[in-house]
This record gives C-alpha cells, sequence and structure tokens, in this order.
C-alpha cells in the first residue's frame, strides 16, 4: 500500500523547525498530531494538552511557513492538539519556549503577564502567550478590540480574563497617544522582511525564519511519509492527488483537521491506512474572479476567506458584492482564530455538521462546488451535496449578487456563548426584489433544527411574487412553523422556531430600511453591542507606615512562580519525564446507569500490541472502598455498577494512545436495572443519603412569623450542574521503589492525606510508605479536592502489581463525563413578609443531587444551610435540607460549596417578594440587610459585620441611581432589547466546623547562603498559596522575597497536611510558617544583638559556626470550644464572614435570548490585604466563574445517564468577550479586623456568590420584557439563565406584530 503511493510522491524525511532548530523524522506517525509530537518527542511541554479537542487554547503554537504563491513568510495560529504533525512539514513552529526564558530573556508579552498579574494556576498561560506573540508577529500594534479577537480561542478559569487583556493594553494603538499615526502602523519598506520584525524583544532571541525554508524548493515537492503504520501524502499537485484519490478511494482528504481529527482519533478511517494532505497544493489556494462570481479554491481557510474578501472589493463592483457583509459575519462568528486559519471551505462543507456556518450560509446564497476526480470535474450545488468514491472538492463557487437588482443578504447565529461557540441554530438569507419591491427569489437556510442544513422551501415558495411588506412577514411567521415540522421530522424545538422567526423579522426589517422604509420601535433590533472591555481596581494601602522595603506583606507582589509559568518551564503531572519501563493506565468504565455486572472480558484488549496488562477488583491486595466522608465508594466495580463511568477495571500499555482503544475493547455484560438520575425522581423515590434530612434547622417561630405576616407566598427554584473545568485534567504517576512496598505518588489533588489514606488501604501498606507529592495544579475549584482517589488509586494498584511506573492522566471528555460537578439544588419555599417588604418567616426545603456516592455532597448542602440568606436578617427560619443519591457522576466540592446554590434561592425569594409588592428588588434587599450585632439562623453573632458599609458604596461607586434612570429611559425607546440593573449582596462564613481540621504544619529550613527553603502542607492551584506563605515568611524574618522559596508539598516533609479548601489555605498554614519563623527568629537574636553590622546572609553563616539550629517546625492550632452542631448550637462554624456587594448591569435581546453583561461594579472585605493583586484577581476569577454558573454553562444527563456537553466544543465557559464590558474592584478599607494570618481574610470562594447578581440583573430586563406586552408578576428563571431560558420568560414578544 505504502510502497503505491510513494508511486506518485517521493518517499522523504518530515523536516520541520521548532523554535530556529532542525526536526528530520524519518518515520513520522501518520495519526499523531504536533503536540504529541512536541511533548513526547522534543521533550518541549510548554504547550499544554488542556482538551484535545481545540477547544481551550493551551496548546496553542504559531506556525510559520513560506505562502503558496509568493515568498511572503506568513505566521498564524494553529491548536496543537489538531494540526497533524505531518502537515508541518516545510513550516517553522514556535512554541512558548522559543519566545523567551528566565535565563536568557523573556519577551515584553510574558513580562506584561507578570507585571499585570495575569496568571493565576498558570496552566492556560503559555497558550495566551503564544496567541499574543503571533498576534504582534503580524501586527505590531493592535486595537484592542484585534486583542480580543485574537484570545477568544484562548480560556482561563482563574483569572477573569481582565488582567490578561490590561497586561496586552500598552500594545494596543489606544495606548499611544498618535492612535492610527503610531509608528508601529506605519507601512514597513519593502527592504525590511516581516520575520526580522521580534515586538517586543531582542534580535536574538526569538528564532528567524529558517532561511534553507525560503530558499530550498525541496520543501515544495511532493513527498510521502512512511510510518509505522500510516502512509502520508503529501502532494503538491492536484492532478497528482486526484490520482491517489482513485488508487485510495477511501483515504480521506486531510485538511486543517479541525474534524478530521476526531474521526482519526475515533479509528474511522483505520481501512485505508493512508492520509492524503492537501493543504500544499496552489490550485486549491486559488481564488479566482470567474464570470458570475468568484471561484474560492478548496483549501482557503476561513482566516484567508476574510483577507480575500477584502482584497476583492477593489476588484469587483459594489453592486456584485453585496452578499460580503453577510460573507463577513460569518466569518466572524465561526470559531476562533486557531480554527479560522486552519479550517478550509472544503473541510467545513465535509463536516457533516448540521449547525455548520458555512454549509448554511454557503447554502443560502446558493454556492455551489466543483468536483473533480481523474474522470473529470462537475459542478452541483451545496445541498444534498454528495462526493462519488474517487472525488474531492476542488473548489467552491459564489455568485455575484445582481448590481441591477436589490439583493440582500445576511446572516445569523445563536449560540450559548456569544464567540467560539457553535450553533444553536443559525441562518443564512438572501433576497431579490423586483422594482415594484416584489420578491423574485428568496432563500432561506437554517442549521441546527436537523441533521443537515434545511432550506425552508414551503416558506420560500410562498413568498415569491409577493410584495415585501407586513403581509409577507405575517404569512412567513406562519409558514416557518411548518418548515420546521417538515424539515425536522421529530417534535418542533420551540426555542429554535422561535429565534428562527425572529432572524425573519430581523431580516425583513434590514431590507425595509435599505428599501428607505424602516418600521418604527426596531432601532434596538441590531445585534448587542460588543465594545472592548475596561477595568478599574482600588484599594488602599496594605502596608504599614515605615514599613522596610524588604517586608513583603501587603504589597502587590507577582505570583513566585510568575517566569517559570510564562516561559512554559512551569511543571504540571503530565510534563513531568517519562521513565523508563512507564506504563499509561486507562479506565474502562461502566456503561450503564445502573446495572449488575455479569462478566469482564478483556481478552480481546490484552492482545493488542503494547497492552501489558489489565487490572480490577480481583487486584486489590487491601480494601475495594473509599470514601470522603464515608467509605462506602468502590475503587473498581465489583458487583453492581451505579452511575455511568464507574470505574470498571483499567488497561495498562505503553502509550495512552494504546491504552485508550484497547479499553474499548474490554467486553462488559449487564444486567440492566432501573436508574434514578433526576433529583424529582428522587424526592419521588425517596432516594435519600441517610434517608431522611441530614439538617434540620429552626430559629424563632415559623407559624407566628406567617401569621404576623401581610402577605405569604411560595415558589421553587432549580440550579444545575456546574463543570469545573480547571484547565489541567485530573493526573496521578506512581513510581514504585525497589524495596519495601515504598511507593512515591505525584497526583492532582488538594487533599494530600485522603489519598494518602486511601491508596494504602487498597494496597495494605502503611502511610509511612506512601509519599504523596503535590507541585501546583492546573486549577482546581473543589474538583480536585477528593475524586482525585478515583484515578490514583487504580494507578497506585497498577505500579504495586507490575512494579513500574505508572501514569494516567484523563482525556478531557472522560474527566468531564466522570468527574463529579457541582451539585444541582432544589429549593421549595413558603416565605411570609411585611408590606414594606421585611422578612418575617420562611420555611424551606433544600435538596441537592449527591450522585451515586457520598463524596461531600451532605458537607455541601450543610453549608448551603449555613450560608443560604446570604446577606439579609430573617427573623423566623424553618429549614430542611436533603442529598438525592441519584445514578449519575458523584457530584463533589466546588467554588462556594453549596453557597451559591443556596443565594440562588435565597435571591429568588426576595425577587418573589419584589413581585408581589411592586417594588425594585433593590428596595427588598436594603430593608432585610444585615446590621453590626445581629445573630444568624444558625446562632452566631456577626461582628465586625461590613454588610450595610459595603452596600452604601457600592451604591455610590457605581452611581446605581442614576444608572437605574438610565436603564428605564433605553428600556422605553427600546423594544427588543432590554437592560437590566440589579444589587446584590453576599455573607460567606471562612472556616472549618470540624475541630481537627484547623491545624497546619510547615517546615522552615534556613541554609547557610542565607536562602530559606518554607514547606508546608497547603497546596498551590492558582489561589496565590505559596506566594502569600512567602510573603508571611519575609515579614517574619525581615528578608527580602528574593531570599526564600517553597516548591512542592509533600506528606513525607507534612505529615496528615489539611485539605486546601475553603478558603483557609492561607488561614491554616500562614500561622504555622509564622510560628516557624518566629522559633527560628528567636534563635538567631542574641546573634543580632552581638552582630549588629552583620548582613543576612553572614550572619546565617555565623550562625552555622555556633551551631544554631537553622530548621523550625510550625503548627497553628486554631482555638476552637469544640465541633459545631448545627442542631445543638454548641461550638462555632465559621472563624469569620466575609461581605461583598456588587452592582450588575447586563443587556438582553428578547427576541433570542442573547445576553451580555455590560458592568460589573465589586465592593469587597478581605479584611487587611497580604497582596492586593492576587486578593482583587480571586474576586474577577469567582465572578466571572459564577457568571458562567449563571448564564451558560449548562451539563446534564441525558435520558441513559450519560453526561452529555463533556467538551470544550460544546461545554461553554465564559471566554475573553463574555467578561463585563466594563469590570470595575474596589477592595473595601477594614484594616483592623483580627483574624489569623496579619488580619486578612480567605477569598478564594465568596467573590463567586457575588456573579449570582447576574441573573438577578437579567430578571429586571426580562420584566421589562414581559411588562410591554402586558404579563406582570412573579416568574421562574432557573439557572442557568442560557439563552433559551430568557427567551422563554420573555413571552411571545412578537405577538403584537
Amino acid at each position: 500500500m505504502t510502497a503505491d503511493a510513494a508511486m506518485y510522491t517521493r518517499s522523504g524525511d518530515l523536516i520541520f523547525f521548532v523554535n530556529g532548530n532542525k526536526v528530520v523524522e524519518p518515520s513520522p506517525d501518520g495519526e499523531a498530531t504536533l503536540l504529541q509530537y512536541l511533548r513526547r518527542k522534543l521533550l518541549l511541554p510548554g504547550t499544554k494538552e488542556g482538551c484535545g479537542h481545540g477547544g481551550c487554547g493551551s496548546c496553542t503554537v504559531m506556525v510559520s511557513k513560506l505562502h503558496h504563491n509568493s515568498s511572503k513568510i506568513i505566521h498564524y495560529t494553529v491548536n496543537a492538539c489538531l494540526f497533524p504533525l505531518c502537515a508541518a512539514h516545510g513550516s517553522a513552529i514556535t512554541t512558548v519556549e522559543g519566545v523567551g526564558k528566565p535565563n536568557t530573556g523573556l519577551h515584553d508579552i510574558q513580562k506584561r503577564l507578570i507585571e499585570s498579574h495575569a496568571l493565576q494556576c498558570g496552566f492556560c498561560t503559555p497558550g495566551f502567550v503564544m496567541s499574543a506573540f503571533a498576534l504582534l508577529r503580524n501586527n505590531p500594534h493592535p486595537s484592542r478590540d484585534d486583542v480580543e479577537r485574537a484570545l477568544e480561542g484562548n480560556l482561563c478559569r482563574c483569572t477573569g480574563y481582565r488582567p490578561i487583556l490590561q497586561a496586552m493594553e500598552p500594545f494596543t494603538k489606544e495606548c499611544c497617544p498618535m492612535g492610527e499615526q503610531c509608528c508601529k502602523n506605519q507601512q514597513q519598506s519593502d527592504s525590511q522582511a516581516p520575520e526580522d520584525v521580534n515586538v517586543g524583544c531582542q534580535p536574538t532571541q526569538v528564532p528567524i525564519f529558517p532561511p534553507e525554508l525560503q530558499t530550498s524548493s525541496e520543501y515544495r515537492k511532493s513527498v510521502c511519509f512512511e510510518g509505522p503504520s500510516w502512509s502520508w501524502a503529501l502532494p503538491t499537485d492536484l492532478s497528482e492527488l486526484l490520482t491517489l484519490k482513485s488508487k485510495y478511494p477511501q483515504a480521506p482528504v486531510i485538511m486543517g483537521n479541525t474534524t478530521a481529527a476526531l474521526s482519526i482519533k475515533l479509528g474511522k478511517f483505520n481501512s485505508s491506512k493512508i492520509l492524503l494532505y492537501g493543504g500544499n497544493i496552489p490550485a486549491l489556494k486559488e481564488v479566482c474572479v470567474v464570470e458570475g462570481g468568484v471561484s474560492f479554491g478548496a483549501a482557503v481557510t476561513l482566516s484567508e476567506l476574510s483577507q480575500h474578501l477584502t482584497q476583492l472589493k477593489g476588484e469587483i463592483k459594489e453592486g456584485n458584492r453585496k452578499h460580503f457583509p453577510a460573507l463577513e459575519e460569518m466569518v466572524g462568528r465561526y470559531g476562533a482564530d486557531q480554527i479560522r486559519n486552519v479550517a478550509t471551505l472544503s473541510g467545513s462543507i465535509l463536516s457533516g455538521r448540521s449547525n455548520s456556518d458555512i454549509i448554511t450560509l454557503f447554502t443560502a446564497l446558493d454556492a455551489s462546488v466543483c468536483l473533480a476526480s481523474v474522470n473529470g470535474e462537475r459542478k452541483v450545488g451545496i445541498e444534498g451535496l454528495s462526493l462519488q468514491e474517487m472525488e474531492v472538492i476542488k473548489s467552491v463557487f459564489i455568485p455575484n449578487s445582481d448590481q441591477d437588482k436589490f439583493t440582500h443578504s445576511m446572516f445569523f447565529k445563536q449560540a450559548q456563548r456569544r464567540t467560539f461557540s457553535l450553533a444553536i441554530i443559525n441562518c443564512g438569507m438572501h433576497v431579490i426584489l423586483s422594482d415594484t419591491r416584489t420578491v423574485e427569489k428568496l432563500r432561506i437556510c437554517f442549521g441546527g433544527i436537523a441533521d443537515k442544513a434545511v432550506l425552508a422551501r414551503k416558506t420560500m415558495d410562498l413568498a415569491v411574487g409577493r410584495v415585501w411588506d407586513d403581509d409577507l412577514l405575517h404569512k412567513v411567521i406562519a409558514s416557518l412553523s411548518e418548515d420546521f415540522a417538515a424539515d425536522n421530522g421529530k417534535p418542533v424545538d420551540n426555542y429554535k422556531l422561535a429565534v428562527a422567526t425572529a432572524f425573519f423579522f430581523k431580516f425583513y426589517d434590514k431590507v425595509k430600511r435599505n428599501l428607505g422604509q424602516p418600521m418604527s420601535d426596531t432601532n434596538s433590533l441590531a445585534p448587542l453591542e460588543l465594545e472592548p472591555s475596561s477595568s478599574t481596581q482600588f484599594y488602599d494601602p496594605c502596608t504599614e507606615p515605615g514599613q522596610p522595603e524588604s517586608d513583603a506583606v501587603g504589597r502587590p507582589i507577582p505570583n513566585i512562580s510568575s517566569e517559570a509559568v510564562v516561559s512554559g518551564e512551569a511543571v504540571f503531572i503530565d510534563d513531568m519525564p517519562k521513565l523508563a519501563g512507564e506504563l499509561f493506565l486507562s479506565l474502562v468504565m461502566s456503561r450503564r446507569a445502573h446495572a449488575k455486572i455479569l462478566s469482564v472480558d478483556p481478552s480481546a484488549a490484552l492482545k493488542i500490541d503494547g497492552v501489558h496488562g489489565f487490572i480490577d477488583h480481583r487486584d486489590i491486595p487491601g480494601k475495594n472502598l473509599w470514601g470522603a466522608v464515608e467509605k462506602t465508594e468502590e475503587i473498581f466495580a465489583s458487583k453492581e455498577v451505579l452511575g455511568i463511568g464507574q470505574p470498571i477495571g483499567a488497561v495498562l500499555a505503553e502509550t495512552r494512545e494504546i491504552a485508550r482503544k484497547a479499553t474499548y475493547l474490554v467486553k462488559i455484560q449487564y444486567e440492566d436495572l432501573k436508574p434514578i438520575l433526576t433529583l424529582e425522581e428522587a424526592i419521588a423515590a425517596e432516594s435519600f443519603f441517610g434517608g431522611g434530612a441530614c439538617t434540620h434547622q429552626l430559629e424563632g417561630d415559623v407559624e407566628k412569623g406567617f401569621k404576623e405576616s401581610d402577605h405569604v407566598v411560595t415558589g421553587e427554584y432549580r440550579t444545575g450542574h456546574q463543570e469545573h473545568f480547571y484547565m489541567e485534567p485530573h493526573g496521578a504517576y506512581a513510581i514504585p521503589k525497589v524495596e519495601n512496598n515504598e511507593l512515591e505518588m505525584y497526583c492532582t489533588a488538594q487533599q494530600l492525606m485522603n489519598n494518602q489514606e486511601s491508596i494504602c488501604e487498597v494496597l495494605n501498606i502503611p502511610q509511612h510508605k506512601v509519599n504523596v507529592k503535590v507541585r501546583r495544579l492546573g486549577g482546581s475549584f473543589g474538583g480536585k479536592d477528593t475524586r482525585n482517589v478515583v484515578i490514583s488509586a487504580p494507578v497506585a494498584i497498577a505500579a504495586h502489581k507490575y512494579k513500574r511506573p505508572v501514569r494516567c492522566v484523563l482525556p478531557r471528555e472522560i474527566d468531564m463525563e466522570i468527574m463529579g460537578k457541582r451539585d444541582p439544588f432544589l429549593g421549595k419555599y413558603k416565605v411570609g413578609f411585611t408590606k414594606e417588604g421585611k422578612l418575617k418567616a420562611l420555611d424551606l426545603k433544600m435538596y441537592n443531587q449527591g450522585g451515586y456516592s457520598l463524596d461531600n455532597s451532605v458537607e455541601v448542602i450543610s453549608t448551603a444551610t449555613d450560608n443560604f440568606e446570604s446577606g439579609y436578617k430573617i427573623e423566623n427560619v424553618k429549614l430542611e435540607a436533603f442529598t438525592c443519591k441519584t445514578n449519575t457522576p458523584s457530584n463533589t466540592s466546588f467554588r462556594g460549596f453549596g453557597g451559591a446554590q443556596a443565594i440562588l434561592i435565597m435571591e429568588d425569594i426576595l425577587f418573589n417578594i419584589s413581585c408581589t409588592l411592586g417594588v425594585s428588588q433593590e428596595q427588598v434587599r436594603a430593608v432585610n440587610l444585615y446590621k453590626e450585632g445581629d445573630t444568624t439562623p444558625h446562632g452566631l453573632k456577626l461582628e465586625n459585620c461590613t454588610v450595610r458599609q459595603l452596600w452604601e458604596q457600592c451604591k455610590e461607586q457605581s452611581k446605581y441611581e442614576q444608572r437605574m434612570k438610565d436603564v428605564k429611559a433605553f428600556n422605553r425607546e427600546n423594544k427588543w432589547r432590554k437592560k437590566g440593573i440589579a444589587m446584590t449582596t453576599e455573607k460567606f462564613g471562612v472556616g472549618f466546623p470540624p475541630v481537627f481540621l484547623n491545624q497546619g504544619t510547615a517546615l522552615v529550613n534556613i541554609y547557610r547562603d542565607g536562602t530559606v527553603l518554607v514547606t508546608h502542607g497547603g497546596v498551590e492551584m492558582g489561589q496565590g498559596l505559596n506566594t502569600k506563605i512567602i510573603q508571611i515568611a519575609s515579614r517574619a524574618l525581615g528578608i527580602p522575597v528574593d531570599l526564600i522559596y517553597t516548591n512542592e508539598t509533600s506528606t513525607e516533609r507534612i505529615p496528615n497536611p489539611t485539605l486546601t479548601g475553603g478558603s483557609m489555605g492561607t488561614d491554616i498554614y500562614g500561622p504555622a510558617v509564622l510560628d516557624a519563623c518566629n522559633i527560628l527568629t528567636e534563635r538567631l537574636e542574641p546573634m543580632k544583638k552581638k552582630f549588629t553590622d552583620l548582613s543576612w546572609q553572614k550572619l546565617i553563616q555565623k550562625a552555622y559556626f555556633q551551631r544554631v539550629k537553622l530548621i523550625a517546625t510550625g503548627f497553628s492550632r486554631k482555638a476552637k470550644d469544640g465541633d459545631w452542631d448545627r442542631n445543638k448550637r454548641v461550638g462555632r462554624n465559621y472563624d469569620y464572614f466575609t461581605y461583598g456587594a456588587v452592582c450588575t448591569e447586563v443587556e438582553i435581546d428578547v427576541l433570542t435570548g442573547e445576553n451580555q453583561v455590560l458592568q460589573a461594579d465589586i465592593v469587597f472585605d478581605v479584611g487587611k490585604s497580604l497582596n492586593p493583586a492576587i486578593d482583587v484577581g480571586q474576586i474577577e476569577g469567582g465572578f466571572i466563574q459564577g457568571l458562567g454558573m449563571a448564564t451558560m454553562e449548562e451539563i446534564e444527563p441525558d435520558a441513559t445517564g450519560k453526561m452529555q456537553n463533556c467538551s470544550p466544543l460544546s461545554y461553554k465557559i465564559p471566554n475573553v468577550r463574555s467578561i463585563p464590558r466594563k469590570f470595575n474592584v474596589t477592595l473595601l478599607k477594614n484594616h483592623n479586623y483580627v483574624t489569623t494570618a496579619y488580619s486578612s481574610k480567605g477569598v478564594g470562594e465568596p467573590p463567586l456568590l457575588l456573579s449570582m447578581s447576574v441573573i438577578s440583573a437579567i430578571k429586571h430586563a426580562v420584566q421589562e420584557a414581559r411588562a410591554q406586552v402586558g404579563v406582570h408578576g412573579y416568574f421562574q428563571l432557573d439557572s442557568p439563565a442560557t439563552v433559551e431560558r430568557i427567551r422563554e420568560a420573555c413571552g411571545n414578544q412578537m405577538g403584537g406584530i
């Protein structure tokens, strides 16, 4: 087979350059991606694997190559996880390692990211560096909008994006007082080659484009690579491609690989074993103006299409290119730069996606394709396109608009996220009108409503011959529902039908305007505007008067790992070098929600070359049970599976690819049992952990409160799952030692003690023989609190059995499918209140969905009961809480730990009250705010309660009252777009109720050169814990931070470490470090007095020779009276409360549900900040993560129990375009409140709760929309408030048209 391929192309080596170094690969793997090669062969781990789907941008690299028909060098970003290795032939690849390094000099982009505090966990940072680097390489002085567009394809779960945009601000033309006349915007001379321009770095720092690639013609010749199992042919001539296709008709033609990558991964092309690459064929890149239109080559990318459209404006008369704006709109909404740069017209057309933007618009424009084979060419329409066996797409023809007739075209798209999101529904529309404004031709194509894009034929036929007037509008609206039913063949999706109708209404209005007949009240039919984001951050100095420069406490110093992070040198588990004999583990998981296991047969998997073994419950030498609270969950299911994704066994193989493929060959027979999948099903079946209410709380006399109330209303509210989407997937790495069953374990875990204990019980070995280590986590947010045992225990079992190193890193889709989520909640309430809105009584039942095991779900709902009332005082409370058991993946800790769900229920209660009384939500909130000295429903007296102070300061700084007037004025003037504004507050307890958790240990070593190593039991996961710890040590020892270092956390150094969570990391481990430093300072004090003129380094030298002990263990043990008992009200559940207030303004499209946060003004109480920059970053990051929970993040099980949307392509977290267009954060000056760590407060979790204000603001906007159609009163808008739910809540807005 491969020899035949070589007949048409010469065999050769794969040659490309990486960071200026030539790479020659004689036998490349045709299935391999560039990412795999960079990380595993070239050992360049700076390019991260975050998702493997091209959806997160962590793997972004820059590709540079000669343009196909010129000597121009082009630079563009790609997702290395999708980019085929063999497609790199003749290219120069730049990774983050090639941009800048700490030892050779950082690029200005990297420096700015550090200075702007634009990194937290750091996993995503290299991808942002590369996207920004490529942007500046092509456009040395971009606009702020250019920056946001370039970063659309890069996700960050930590920072909230604001500091990243701030880091790029100095590079933008808006930052230069010369504006467009900035010297960097001036045209380069012809003698200055683009590759010589290295913005923000020394000329020698960034590799120039290799001269060999410019001068040698070898890279422009056809070649075939002979891999171990696949051949990869790169023809450079169309006839050669057609010959190869005739010889191998089953071989796929690869272009951008954005769609084919998954097909290759799933083995859909295994029958051919040869891949044909069409991206190097000049004929497929040609763009020609031909009679009647433009012919675009099949290999033209979306980015190239955008460039060509600009160029063609100078070649085509304006009347013949009236459809160009629709094409430009489509390109702008298509993917992100990393996708647009490689996705081709032909690949998109053949993708098969029913919601393809290109198919939808091209079909509406009546485009056609030219198909070519060795037998000739033929032209066919895109609708119903079917290629014959040997055919390929040669070109796409887009007809001109008729300059002599009125023609208009538009593209519409509705998605969960504004940018870089697949369409829920999209639409292309094209109309030609006669001189009498009669429809001569109307083409409407919808995507996302059926298995393929469909033309609305009945509607199109109905319109022909009719005048473009309101009668036509009414008939089209009525006809579309018939088209939907006919084309879909399934029950009509009411949301999609409503949006389709809205699309036509907007199209109709635009045409009327172009005809000079604008409709009334349609100014707001234009899309929501998306101005570049801006921000401010305010805080008072947190240092002491006269504080020495060496004392870092209170200073906004950067993250201590910043240089390693921005250069890609920061090491995560999957970055650790592979050891000799290492095996990779892949889990074999249940495919049933609830079933008995009848048999497990791994024999077919074990026959695969490279597979070394299979393990299941029979290979466990100890206990097959573990649990965060109760040890009731099996490591490997033995007799019965309780949820899809529950581990049954695992395959061990030489590579992860072999292991993953082999898992699908393990045959499991089941006997299905009836599953319980939803909260409602669990409540009906009384399927509760513990058998009933896990919490019962009573404050005052509820029945008496109801009698004293002027009004009593009831309601209920639901919240959904939320995926943590930490950028680094779960991983574990076990290295067995030669003797005595010792094991070294690297885990992505917040709880080292939990992992150590579970592993030891599974292996039946004592804890002193297992050393669990964590250097850093690429994000966690509670998702790595307990659930890492699901993979760390199997990895330990395998390493113990085979006596070889074993690694497991979950693919993103598996991580999302099987790991726990935020618990969904259901709240059912009855509330009594006065005519002023004062809360008198509340009877509340809360249910959370735990999944198939208990994990932390009881603790989650317990925390919810402690914090449900947020910042509002309730006189009489009856509260019951139930944790439901369902046959879905076990849910777990998540930032906010039940508080966010409970606060949403509470805010809905207040919204219900405001609707009943006919007053604003803010009026109801204001009369119920806590004040100093109030007691909570669980009996805690509030001390230093700053809720009212925060509320008033936020109200003043945000100019709430004036903005409310502006919102009302806007809503009066705009029918189809509405704004909403809301002020909310939050109160969240920080502290661990069980006494035993309130302990921390630290170890401080001073070395002879005066440097200090601080080790503690906390885990750095982006929250800045290590930085704050070093700041504390800096003050305690009186030395600058550059003398202090902290590296990994280890159970060998710090035994029994308390979990890092609950915003308690600094509170637990800061005092322990301070204790150790104070011990050392006390030991050194006599020498300081004796040698007053010695530097620190010389003092330590003296101390060593005087045999002063230069190591100390510190311990923190918070004073607690006893464990918290919420029923008896004994003890104290929290050490203190954090408070915050926010004013949020949103805008919605009432016809589609599309929404955007316009402005968020946050005022937050963090006490006296140890590091204001870190705390502001936590506030912003928490708010944006909560914004995702509130508006777009939706992941629910289907009817079988399988979690849906397990990919960043379908599960959407906020991106850089999602954040508030104005984002302002102020830290309240509250420096006198005493806490354990220099009067600072924990700040990791509480800020997320403020983002629930987004839903309150959306409710206000929806209220305004409902009022204009005569609908008033309370309505339920559950979380997340997706575009579907918002549009449904707005009601029938087009009924009066």
